[in-house]
């Protein structure tokens, strides 16, 4: 009967704590002041969107290192928050960022589009998949029910905020952590890529046309328009990567991918002018696309932790500051111009060589 008490007990304080805020007699959600790990920052979107944010910032890993305090720190907003997890996807992100739009007090929304929001299989991943469940929960659901939950719950209980401390580290190890560079296990990976790369790396890319994106109908037209009735602006974002990735997205299997035959890299550049001409297309004037891989500053090896996540603290408010200041915008008038820069970067790296590093300055 132990077990069977336990879990009853648990059950009675998450009910009455209602940390997610699915209950009518639960208490008040008090959110620590600070990034929770991304499997709780799924079941807290609701909780978020209810309460006052300026600034709101959603994405996949690649935003997952951006603090509200940087955020804040950039972009002069006060109450800023950060609600990335990994590899959202259309079906996910459509009912995230809808909700997210309704967050009191917002004036920006900025959405970081990764490769995975190529998806066109509705397909979810398990953090998407718990967003969805967290925000169509009713009250007699427990979305979260573990040990480490209901210890943040008894904190709630006793008038503090619903955290613990090892909720801290996850996040916080993603800034500054040692570069890709000292993994020998990626840089052998990447080294092969480039030194020989798959003959597809020259290839047309398929021709997909816009409509077979969910990610243009379900999600970026409903989210821009619900934004511009509520005088929120979108800058969408096209986060950088090293160019040498796309040699080894080109050779090895990449999870979340959506690829089809030909290039990978002018089918993501394919599917991100797809992004830029629906939203001129549909006059979304409150919504600014950024390619932030076009400034080379944002794309040396040596400022990310592996093959596709920044993780020096200059380069992500450097990242920043290009959207804020606008420098690395995009339009239909340049898209050919930014296509051309990404395979200008590609084509700069093809003689770049790891065993040469030592000789060379980084790239």
């Amino acid at each position: 009967m132990l077990p069977v008490l336990y879990g009853m007990a648990l059950c009675a304080l998450l009910m009455i704590v209602d940390p997610y805020d699915l209950r009518p007699w639960g208490l008040s959600p008090i959110l620590v002041d600070a990034e929770y790990p991304p499997d709780k920052t799924v079941n807290l979107i609701r909780v978020v969107a209810r309460q006052p944010h300026d600034l709101v910032m959603f994405g996949g890993s690649t935003t997952m290192p951006f603090t509200a305090p940087r955020l804040n720190a950039v972009f002069g907003s006060k109450s800023a928050v950060n609600l990335s997890y990994m590899a959202p996807m259309p079906t996910d992100t459509a009912p995230v960022l809808l909700r997210l739009v309704e967050t009191p007090g917002l004036k920006r929304l900025i959405v970081a589009v990764d490769f995975s929001e190529m998806r066109r299989d509705g397909d979810t991943f398990y953090l998407g998949g718990s967003a969805v469940t967290s925000l169509r929960a009713h009250w007699y659901d427990m979305p979260d029910f573990t040990r480490p939950v209901a210890r943040a719950s008894l904190n709630r209980l006793w008038g503090r905020a619903f955290d613990i401390p090892g909720w801290r580290g996850e996040v916080t190890a993603l800034v500054d952590a040692p570069s890709v560079t000292t993994h020998t296990d990626y840089m052998a990976l990447l080294n092969d890529a480039v030194s020989h790369p798959d003959p597809a790396m020259d290839a047309q890319a398929s021709a997909i046309a816009c409509a077979a994106y969910p990610y243009l109908t379900q999600v970026l037209l409903p989210v821009g328009r619900a934004a511009l009735q509520r005088g929120v602006h979108i800058d969408i974002v096209f986060p950088p990567i090293p160019f040498q990735t796309y040699y080894n997205w080109q050779k090895n299997h990449l999870e979340f991918s959506s690829w089809e035959k030909g290039a990978h890299h002018r089918q993501l550049v394919g599917f991100y002018g797809c992004i830029v001409k629906t939203i001129a297309a549909a006059h979304l004037a409150n919504v600014t696309v950024h390619a932030t891989d076009t400034d080379r500053r944002l794309t040396d090896l040596a400022d990310y932790r592996d093959t596709v996540h920044l993780t020096k603290s200059a380069t992500l408010t450097a990242m920043l500051q290009d959207i804020r200041d606008r420098t690395t915008v995009v339009t239909p008038e340049s898209l050919d111009a930014f296509g051309r820069l990404i395979d200008e970067g590609i084509a700069d790296v093809r003689t770049w060589r790891w065993s040469d590093r030592r000789s060379s300055p980084p790239r």
